[in-house]
């Protein structure tokens, strides 16, 4: 596993280049690396993307990469009453 800023380094990008790359501001980046805020899932598989890696793989998103690996939840629609005209009851 490799810190943000270490998989950052090893592709030779600024933060506002991968920030660019990501379609993240630079200060998220910045603020991810010095461990101010953790990534959302969201946010955290645009940057792992952005540098071609897994969330997984990123020791700042771990806790971001199981959230990715729960099972979405499911909505389920509830049957609406309907009055003699077929217009929900009030």
């Amino acid at each position: 596993m490799l810190t943000l800023r270490e998989a950052r380094q090893q592709r030779h990008l600024s933060q506002q280049a991968l920030a660019d790359r990501a379609g993240v501001a630079r200060v998220t980046v910045s603020q991810i690396e010095l461990g101010k805020s953790g990534p959302r899932p969201h946010v955290a598989r645009r940057l792992s993307e952005a540098l071609g890696m897994d969330p997984s793989e990123i020791v700042e998103f771990a806790e971001a990469a199981r959230m990715m690996a729960l099972p979405r939840p499911t909505i389920f629609a509830l049957e609406e009453i309907q009055g003699d005209e077929g217009s929900p009851v009030e």
